[in-house]
């Protein structure tokens, strides 16, 4: 069995990086689908701007920022172990679904953390959340083929997931703050 050398895989990455390239200027760039991602990349910040407790500004945005880096980290692992896949991307050289795990998932999960006062509220809103991005959104872009389930079985799983996530979310940022003094 041949084992391919660091140069032999990286002459493949190159000819995959081109294909996908005309694949997206061809097919994705300025489709239906794509204007969909570059609107559902701008609006949300603009929604979320004017609705954020500036007063609890950095705090809510620290949450955002571990939220974004911690979606986009799980859907690289998923996409990686071809769990998942996106046929269209925004722009050819970011990560696939830079819409939802920069923007969508950590603008609502701020959302959620900002009018939560107690656990029970925000773990009842992120699961009614999950249900959405799993059982509507998600469902909605594979119909549109803007998501693909290749190892991945069921919705459920992404249900589950995105409750687990959330719970985690509040778990770490709690952490933060009470032992940022110490």
């Amino acid at each position: 069995m041949h084992i391919p050398s660091f140069n032999e895989l990286q002459k493949l990455s190159d000819k995959l990086n081109q294909k996908s390239y005309v694949h997206w200027l061809e097919d994705d760039l300025f489709a239906v689908t794509w204007w969909v991602l570059l609107l559902a990349t701008v609006i949300p910040y603009f929604i979320w701007w004017r609705l954020v407790d500036k007063k609890r500004l950095l705090e809510i945005t620290i949450f955002g920022l571990f939220s974004a880096i911690s979606a986009s980290f799980l859907d690289l692992i998923g996409t990686t172990l071809g769990l998942w896949g996106y046929p269209d991307k925004l722009i050819p050289v970011l990560p696939p679904l830079l819409p939802a795990d920069l923007v969508v998932i950590p603008i609502c999960s701020m959302f959620i953390y900002q009018y939560s006062k107690s656990w029970f509220s925000y773990i009842w809103r992120y699961v009614i959340l999950s249900f959405i991005l799993s059982y509507i959104i998600e469902v909605s872009f594979e119909q549109f083929d803007m998501y693909t389930k290749l190892k991945w079985w069921t919705h459920t799983y992404s249900f589950l997931g995105l409750c687990l996530y959330g719970i985690s979310l509040r778990f770490f940022i709690n952490f933060v703050l009470r032992n940022r003094h110490s």
